[in-house]
């Protein structure tokens, strides 16, 4: 089978982030081959298959034909499937990508390779942590997390060592978010918002970050580049909670998000210090400054931004808001 310069393989195609990618693939004029696990997506202009990496890794069938590959299937909770998903499975996949002569290949990495940086600027060039030492010394994070890192640095370095013959991107999302998400910090405890509001939110509507995929994706194919290029996809600046509830309170009205007193930067440092029992000062996610210069650099510009995104997600607020005080005047 010849491959086909329209279709681009989307693994992990019925999940999150797929979701949205698949529709940014398509609003550039390709056909997405769509990998799934249990179901097949509702969109019929999707060419679905179905495909268990943990049950097979010889995915030559389901490469071949195709001119790009974005990899987004991964293992996020559970340990046991983390090695297989995260690191054999991309591995697998470019090798055979090699082989049926595919042109571009996404790997959806994470902003986590960088752990719990030294400096709060972070750039494509930031060290990423050492699966080989103690990883509890490098990211301030839950035992989980700390092997969902460590997996996806193995990832991208199995990626570098391989070496396929065309552009590889490795993706490095930030928090990744839908309208539900964005304003979910309603619902958060007092204390939680407290030692939550001086940090950047680090989100990203999902909309622009399957943009910022969908935009690398054509840039892949229609350059003769070869090659291994990181990029964070980010925002070029990052709100803070505190504004986030800031514009939210002011158009909502909601008590839920109104400003608070908050916990600063040292003491949430100190905390972290204190919870794991290190002197060295390293950032947590919510006091990094992540570049998207590299991203920028490329002509990429969100379709929406975080403003837009926002006022997205209070619009639909505000009309769940209205609807339900409907429901309860029409109430007997």
């Amino acid at each position: 089978m010849s491959k086909d310069p329209n279709v681009i393989l989307v693994t992990g195609a019925t999940g999150f982030a797929g979701r949205y990618i698949v529709k940014a693939l398509q609003q550039k004029g390709f056909r997405v081959r769509g990998q799934y696990r249990h179901r097949p997506g509702e969109d019929p202009l999707v060419e679905w298959r179905a495909w268990d990496f943990l049950d097979s890794l010889d995915v030559g069938p389901l490469v071949e034909g195709c001119a790009g590959v974005v990899h987004l299937a991964a293992a996020l909770n559970d340990v046991d499937q983390m090695n297989r998903l995260n690191v054999e499975t991309p591995h697998a996949l470019a090798q055979a990508a090699t082989q049926a002569g595919v042109r571009y290949f996404a790997h959806a990495s994470s902003i986590v390779v960088y752990g719990s940086p030294k400096a709060p600027l972070v750039t494509e060039t930031t060290p990423r942590l050492d699966p080989l030492k103690p990883l509890g010394a490098q990211y301030r994070a839950e035992p989980y997390m700390l092997r969902y890192a460590a997996t996806k640095v193995l990832g991208e370095l199995a990626l570098e060592a391989l070496a396929p013959p065309m552009q590889v991107d490795l993706l490095r999302p930030v928090v990744v978010a839908d309208e539900a998400r964005l304003i979910e910090i309603a619902d958060w405890s007092f204390l939680r918002k407290a030692v939550t509001l001086y940090r950047r939110t680090q989100y990203m509507a999902a909309t622009d970050a399957a943009a910022a995929v969908a935009h690398l994706t054509q840039r892949g194919l229609e350059n003769s580049k070869r090659g291994l290029e990181p990029y964070n996809i980010a925002y070029p600046s990052s709100a803070t909670f505190r504004r986030l509830c800031a514009t939210a309170y002011q158009r909502t009205g909601d008590r839920r998000f109104a400003p608070i007193i908050e916990a600063p930067l040292l003491p949430d440092i100190a905390k972290d210090l204190l919870r794991f029992r290190t002197l060295e000062v390293r950032y947590p996610l919510g006091a990094m400054l992540v570049s998207a210069a590299k991203l920028q650099s490329t002509g990429f510009e969100p379709p929406l931004g975080f403003d837009a995104a926002l006022d997205k997600a209070l619009d639909g607020f505000l009309q769940r808001r209205a609807m339900a005080q409907g429901d309860q005047t029409a109430d007997p």
